[in-house]
C-alpha cells in the first residue's frame, strides 16, 4: 500500500508539469509584426485581455500566430480541450522599427547592428568596425526617430584652467531612451611624440620658418604663430639644438610620448604649483595654480585614417616683478604665452607649432617656443 501511494503521487507531478513549462513568457512584437507560437498540445480556447493591443489566430492543432496591433501591453492565455492552461504570455508591442532598421542596414550593409525596443526605449546592439561609425548609427538612430539630444564637446583647458573654444569634430550627442550597447571590433590607439623648445627666432629662419606668416589663432596673450606641415621632424630639429650647444640658441623644455584612445583627451605638466592666497569673509585660504610647460590635447581617428589632433600648448613661467603685495601677502604673477589650434595629418607625419614671442632682458634674444609632433597610429 505504501509503494502504491508513492507511485500515485509520481503520476500526478507528470501530468502537472506540461501545463507549467510556458507559463510566463515575455514576447514582444513590434506594431503590425506578428510571431508564431507552437505548444504541445491541440488548442481549444484562447484569451486576450486586451485585443486593442494583441490578438490571435490558430492556424492548426498546437499552432497560433499573435500579431500586434497597438502599442502597449497585454495577456494571451491558451487552453486545451481539459482547460488545461498551456501557453502564458505577456505580450508588449512597440513602435514599429521596419522602416529604421531597413535605412540602418542600407546606410552601413557591412556593421553587425540589431536595433529593438524595450517600451520607450530603443536599444542598439552589434559589433561595428570602428568608434566613428559607432557615434554615426548612435546620432542617426536619434535623429530618425526625432529624440530630444544633449550635444557634448571637449573644451581644452589652460594652467588656469581657462577654458577655450569647444572642438566641434570631438561632438557626441545624449538622445533621451536611446541605448547605445554596440561593440567596436577594434579602438583605435594613438601615439603622439612631442618635442617642446626654446629657439630664438635666428634658428627658426634657418630652418626656412617665417613666424610672421600666421595660419591659426593666438589666443591669451600676444603674439603670433605659425602652424605649418614641414619635411623635416622633432628628432632633426632636437639634433640641430643638441650640435649647437649653446642654450642662447634653443633648448628643449620637454619630451613626453603621449597615448590616446581615439576620440579621448590627454594632457601632461612639466612644471609645478604655485599657492595663491585669498582673503574672504572667513580668513584667508589657499588655491594653487600651475605653471612651466603644458600640453593638452584631443585625437581622433577619421574615415580617411587620418589623424585630427587639437593642442593647447603653454609655456608659463613666476613673474615675481609684476605680483602683488598687499603688505601681509605677497601674490606672484605668471607670464604666460599660449595658442591653441586644431591639424590634419597622416601616420607618421610632423608639423611645427611656431610663434609665442617674447623677450628676455637677461638674454636679449626674442625667442619662439615651437611644438614638433609626430601621430602614429
Amino acid at each position: 500500500m505504501f509503494n502504491k501511494n508513492i507511485l500515485l503521487v509520481t503520476l500526478g507531478v507528470a501530468l502537472l508539469l506540461p501545463a507549467s513549462v510556458s507559463a510566463g513568457e515575455l514576447l514582444s512584437l513590434d506594431k503590425g509584426a506578428a510571431k508564431t507560437i507552437n505548444v504541445k498540445r491541440n488548442i481549444d480556447t484562447v484569451f486576450v485581455a486586451d485585443t486593442q493591443i494583441a490578438d490571435y489566430k490558430v492556424i492548426a492543432n498546437g499552432k497560433l500566430v499573435i500579431y500586434g496591433i497597438g502599442r502597449g501591453a497585454t495577456s494571451i492565455i491558451a487552453y486545451d480541450r481539459a482547460g488545461n492552461e498551456i501557453y502564458n504570455a505577456e505580450v508588449v508591442v512597440n513602435k514599429s522599427l521596419r522602416l529604421l532598421k531597413q535605412t540602418i542596414i542600407a546606410r552601413y550593409p557591412d556593421e553587425d547592428i540589431k536595433l529593438t525596443n524595450i517600451g520607450e526605449q530603443i536599444v542598439i546592439d552589434g559589433v561595428v568596425s570602428s568608434e566613428e561609425i559607432k557615434d554615426k548609427v548612435y546620432r542617426h538612430v536619434g535623429e530618425m526617430l526625432k529624440k530630444s539630444k544633449q550635444r557634448n564637446t571637449f573644451e581644452l583647458s589652460g594652467a588656469n584652467g581657462e577654458s577655450v573654444d569647444p572642438l566641434d569634430y570631438t561632438a557626441t550627442y545624449v538622445f533621451e531612451d536611446i541605448i547605445n550597447n554596440l561593440k567596436v571590433l577594434t579602438t583605435d590607439q594613438i601615439n603622439v611624440k612631442l618635442t617642446v623648445a626654446e629657439v630664438s627666432s635666428s634658428f627658426l629662419t634657418e630652418l626656412g620658418v617665417s613666424y610672421a606668416e600666421t595660419n591659426g589663432k593666438s589666443i591669451g596673450g600676444a603674439g603670433q604663430f605659425v602652424n605649418k606641415i614641414l619635411d623635416f621632424t622633432a628628432e632633426d630639429i632636437v639634433a640641430v639644438i643638441s650640435a649647437s650647444g649653446n642654450d642662447s640658441i634653443g633648448q628643449v623644455l620637454a619630451e613626453p610620448n603621449l597615448s590616446v584612445i581615439s576620440g579621448e583627451s590627454a594632457s601632461f605638466l612639466v612644471g609645478g604649483e604655485i599657492p595663491i592666497t585669498v582673503r574672504d569673509n572667513d580668513g584667508i585660504s589657499v588655491t594653487y595654480k600651475e605653471y612651466g610647460v603644458k600640453l593638452s590635447m584631443v585625437a581622433k581617428v577619421t574615415d580617411s585614417e587620418n589623424i585630427r589632433l587639437s593642442l593647447l600648448p603653454e609655456v608659463s613661467s613666476i613673474d615675481k616683478t609684476n605680483g602683488v603685495n598687499s603688505g601681509l601677502v605677497s601674490v606672484p604673477s605668471l607670464r604666460t604665452r599660449k595658442a591653441q589650434t586644431t591639424v590634419q595629418l597622416k601616420d607618421g607625419q610632423s608639423f611645427v607649432l611656431a610663434g609665442l614671442l617674447t623677450s628676455e632682458e637677461q638674454e636679449s634674444l626674442a625667442k619662439i617656443p615651437y611644438l614638433g609632433d609626430i601621430p602614429i597610429l
